[in-house]
């Protein structure tokens, strides 16, 4: 794991121990950590950092919020959150940063090294796409017309009816058919399906769970029991042992 080290805020001793020590014998490297987010932000830019985990919650004037938005205005580093709230005004507040993913605490060892992988995983697709390779688009019969679509924008499809709702960013385009048969005729192996009505691109996941999947455009989708979970983390080269 060279040039994967992380950097860790929060305000619990015993929980910074914690993480270090699981993250340590995972293969990551340790950066520095901090309790309170201003002590964070003199230290991070002076770093090597590739993953910053943030509590939400830090003693001190400001927050784990202010934190994350100043890394995303200025550096290049993925963030986890953790949190020991899941409220709907708290995960709003969490998914206006554009984390990489989150942790509910209490967290266990397999949740907290998937979500870095995770977020690692996003910041190589980030710096990649800084110099994207040209991409041949698609045509397809959709509901409103013929429509040219990148199936690598494709962030999740939804079985709706008597249509598949094709979801790209903001945009979805409704395509007559059956998942299954939507799903044969856009033949891209990055669609993984998940649920009797939904299939994921593999590439736009930023958290995985066995309940639920995040998406790019923090969407959660639901998962069913007959789901693969196991081959999915495998194809996303995820090691949850």
């Amino acid at each position: 794991m060279e040039n994967q080290n992380f950097y860790i805020v929060e305000d619990m001793g015993v929980t910074r121990a914690a993480l270090v020590s699981v993250l340590q014998r995972a293969g990551y490297q340790y950066v520095g950590s901090a309790s309170a987010a201003e002590n964070a932000w003199l230290e991070i830019p002076q770093k090597n950092v590739t993953v910053v985990i943030i509590d939400v919650n830090l003693k001190g004037a400001k927050d784990g919020i202010w934190l994350a938005k100043k890394i995303r205005e200025s550096l290049n580093c993925a963030i986890v959150f953790l949190t020991a709230y899941g409220s709907d005004a708290m995960l709003e507040e969490i998914h206006s940063t554009d984390p990489d993913g989150y942790i509910m605490k209490p967290f266990n060892n397999p949740t907290l090294i998937s979500s870095v992988k995770m977020a690692c995983r996003n910041l190589q697709k980030r710096n990649k796409e800084k110099n994207p390779v040209k991409v041949i688009p698609t045509i397809i019969k959709s509901r409103s017309g013929l429509v040219k679509i990148n199936k690598a924008d494709l962030v999740y499809l939804k079985s709706e009816g008597n249509y598949v709702h094709l979801k790209i960013a903001s945009i979805t385009h409704e395509v007559r058919g059956k998942l299954d048969e939507v799903l044969k005729m856009l033949d891209y192996e990055n669609l993984y399906r998940i649920h009797r009505r939904y299939a994921v691109n593999v590439e736009k996941i930023k958290a995985i769970d066995r309940n639920s999947i995040l998406v790019s455009i923090n969407k959660e989708l639901p998962v069913s029991k007959s789901f693969n979970y196991e081959e999915l983390i495998k194809r996303l080269n995820l090691d949850l042992k």
